[in-house]
């Protein structure tokens, strides 16, 4: 006999379950999918170099996911589940060839110390724009847990328009218009000052040139310095098995080794799905899919039973460029030339500048290897000792942006060639860069993983290339254009079929507002 639930959702990634424990939460029958054996999408964790020393595979930073309504409502169940978020009040920094850095701290005044070593005047210009920050977030950040478009936007519009008046909303329409490079060439002086703020914009695909690329640096950069980087205590993963517990607690299924080959329809409507196994599963209210558009037409769906005009658009959804994750396992604290205290910090950005960070996007999406790429090191270990031995560390080192596909290497020395090939002589280069500004990297390190793009998409078939945010967040593609125009409330053109994930509004990051809103939006019908 056929099994029948009141929905389905296809990906057991973080907005996945808020999905699935919110339609729980309102008496429907639920059922998660998921292809790989771990639960989580990008959000998950485990001891991938050796046992002993846990990391974060993709997602680390949980901050986002700590402002949202699901965790609103949510929070104290959590932490019956042993979720506890960990915070660390030097929450990121970047560094420089001349044995300098500069650090963000979540305590006010340290932080002006840090800017003031460098140019006293943008101490003023950092309270300036907290100023302003302050002024304006209160009118454009409600809108990043809105549909859009929605009647209840439209009206959140306008009571910004009433409140910021017409010159208002044109000076912070330019703000946000700008991109990194201009923003921070219109708040600051200094070089250094620039190169802490620009690089939030890569955790996305907002190089410094990019349009619009200035509003993810202006609410990062601001928002982890007061609020402090947040991790989980002893890895992602244990919020996503919270999750899954979650679920299950409220009678809902959650499978995992079970991939979907195909989404059943008839008549303009989704009925269910078949696993590759050969098994249908039927839904009576909804089919979702936490997955992007060109998965779900190329993988789940018959493109002859889909309007011509959504297909065209689910092929040329774009995706950004790739990202590289190195996990290194170390018999000692990476050691700062900058000084000792950078080994305390959360987040450590390498580019140095920001020409550095434009070079590197210009090389990746023109098929290049850049020759020097942006790092993010991420130093766990020093809000969460879970994460590795006593006396040992954990490194967690995303190398942004790299090419899909290689046409060729900027400095010549290696051979273009698929990234199965290449990734550890790129990842050598990689260590070399490290080394220039932590001296024991390589002395100090136990053993290396390498997940090269291509790796990432393997794993995660919504990281396409390597994208690991799940599609370009350009303007052309962000907003009421995200996935595409017409389609940015999570619906598609087959009734009873959804999407959720970061290939919808508002995008990459762990923060669960599509499941949430996708969810309410099913249930108040």
């Amino acid at each position: 006999m056929t099994q029948s639930y009141d929905a389905i959702i296809i990906g057991a990634g973080h907005n996945g379950l808020v999905t699935a424990i919110r339609l729980a939460d309102k008496g429907w029958k639920v059922l998660v999918l998921e292809k790989s054996s771990l639960p989580g999408g990008a959000s998950k964790s485990y001891e991938i170099t050796e046992p002993g020393f846990m990391h974060d595979i993709y997602a680390m930073n949980i901050g986002l996911f700590l402002g949202s309504s699901f965790y609103e409502k949510y929070r104290g169940e959590l932490n019956r589940y042993d979720v506890e978020p960990v915070i660390s009040n030097k929450p990121y920094a970047s560094v420089f060839p001349d044995d300098t850095g500069i650090g963000a701290y979540q305590n006010r005044k340290e932080m002006y110390k840090s800017i003031a070593y460098h140019s006293s005047r943008d101490t003023y210009a950092w309270k300036e724009l907290n100023d302003y920050f302050d002024k304006t977030s209160p009118y454009f950040m409600p809108l990043m847990q809105m549909e859009l478009p929605s009647v209840q936007a439209g009206r959140h519009a306008w009571k910004v328009f009433r409140q910021l008046k017409m010159n208002g909303v044109l000076e912070l329409g330019s703000h946000i218009l700008q991109s990194p490079r201009e923003f921070v060439d219109h708040w600051f002086e200094n070089d250094k000052v620039k190169a802490m703020i620009v690089p939030w914009g890569f955790h996305l695909d907002f190089a410094p040139d990019v349009s619009n690329g200035a509003v993810f640096p202006f609410i990062e950069s601001i928002l982890n310095q007061r609020n402090g980087m947040a991790f989980s205590r002893g890895g992602v993963q244990r919020l996503i098995n919270a999750m899954v517990g979650m679920v299950r607690a409220r009678e809902g299924e959650v499978r995992t080794e079970a991939p979907v080959s195909k989404v059943l329809e008839k008549n303009g409507k989704a009925y269910g799905v078949v696993l590759e196994n050969g098994e249908e599963i039927h839904a009576d209210k909804a089919v979702i899919g936490n997955v992007t558009p060109s998965q779900m037409i190329n993988r789940f769906l018959d493109k002859e039973t889909l309007p011509a005009k959504y297909v065209q658009k689910a092929e040329k959804y774009q995706y950004g460029p790739g990202t590289m994750m190195i996990h290194l396992s170390l018999d000692a604290p990476l050691q700062w030339k900058a000084g000792e205290e950078y080994a305390e910090f959360a987040y450590i950005h390498i580019g140095p500048y920001v020409d550095d960070f434009a070079r590197t996007y210009t090389q990746a999406m023109s098929g290049t290897l850049p020759d020097s790429p942006m790092l993010v090191v991420g130093q766990p270990d020093t809000i969460d000792p879970e994460r590795s031995p006593a006396g040992k560390s954990t490194a967690w080192i995303q190398v942004r942006a790299l090419p899909s596909h290689v046409k060729k290497d900027a400095l010549g020395n290696i051979e273009p060639s698929s990234w199965n090939v290449i990734k550890e002589q790129y990842a050598d280069r990689v260590m070399d860069k490290l080394s220039e500004y932590a001296p024991n990297a390589k002395e100090v390190i136990r053993n290396r993983v390498v997940l090269s793009p291509q790796d990432l998409e393997k794993d995660n078939p919504n990281l396409v290339g390597g994208d690991s945010v799940s599609g370009s967040h350009h303007m052309f593609q962000n907003y009421m254009f995200r996935p595409m125009p017409g389609y940015s409330r999570y619906e598609t053109p087959i009734d009873q079929l959804y999407m959720v994930g970061a290939a919808t509004w508002p995008g990459g990051g762990l923060n669960g507002t599509s499941g949430w809103l996708l969810a309410d939006k099913l249930t108040s019908k």
